[in-house]
């Protein structure tokens, strides 16, 4: 019998080599060169929530089931060093959201090993090309409770430290809901992703900054 986390990793990868290492780069494309990308120091963390599940699928494109919900598009670079320019290729980014309901999938925690293929959706992970730069593909998350529309991420790098953060749809800035949310009060301006609609699809850029290690 197929291991579950055997399963699930390898639907993943093969979704991830299904994108190609062209498509990679052309979805990344229009991202900032490093020494010129817009930063606000090291990027500011927060807490990872309820719903953190270990070991997510490698995938570019995270809906994996193929749930409803408007197409999303976030590209992204690490960037680190003591100046904060420094590209981080090899870089791993894990991004995991709500669906287009509110919901989580799976409502829970833990390793991926606890859970079946089709318990795993709008989770995963990517490793930054030689250029420190990432893309996923989903769906745009819905509310849940008072909080603002989100995206969770992971970020490691050799000889810096895990980054836990948080990223909000900057439209939201300054709105009722905002000024509701009692999770990660006052993020700076970076982690306020300036979302456009692209064919269809809703398209951002992030840039996430790493403290070194010592």
């Amino acid at each position: 019998m197929t291991d579950r986390r055997t399963l699930i990793t390898s639907l993943g990868a093969g979704l991830l080599l299904a994108a190609g290492p062209r498509a990679f780069a052309s979805t990344a494309a229009g991202l900032c060169l490093p020494a010129d990308c817009v930063t606000c120091g090291p990027t500011g963390s927060t807490t990872a929530g309820p719903f953190y599940v270990a070991n997510s699928p490698a995938a570019m494109d995270i809906n994996l089931l193929r749930m409803p919900g408007t197409p999303l598009r976030v590209d992204g670079i690490v960037l680190g060093g003591r100046d904060g320019r420094r590209v981080q290729a090899g870089a791993r980014v894990e991004l995991w959201h709500a669906d287009s309901e509110g919901r989580y999938h799976p409502e829970n925690s833990g390793d991926i090993a606890r859970y079946r293929a089709d318990e795993i959706n709008l989770r995963g992970q990517v490793v930054c090309d030689g250029d420190g730069r990432f893309t996923f593909t989903s769906i745009v998350p819905a509310h849940y409770g008072s909080r603002r529309r989100h995206l969770h991420w992971r970020i490691v790098a050799d000889g810096h430290r895990a980054l836990v953060t948080q990223t909000y749809w900057k439209d939201e800035l300054g709105t009722a809901r905002e000024r509701r949310d009692p999770v990660d009060r006052d993020p700076e301006a970076c982690r306020w992703i300036d979302f456009r609609t692209d064919q269809g699809a809703a398209t951002g850029q992030v840039v996430f900054v790493l403290r070194p290690a010592d």
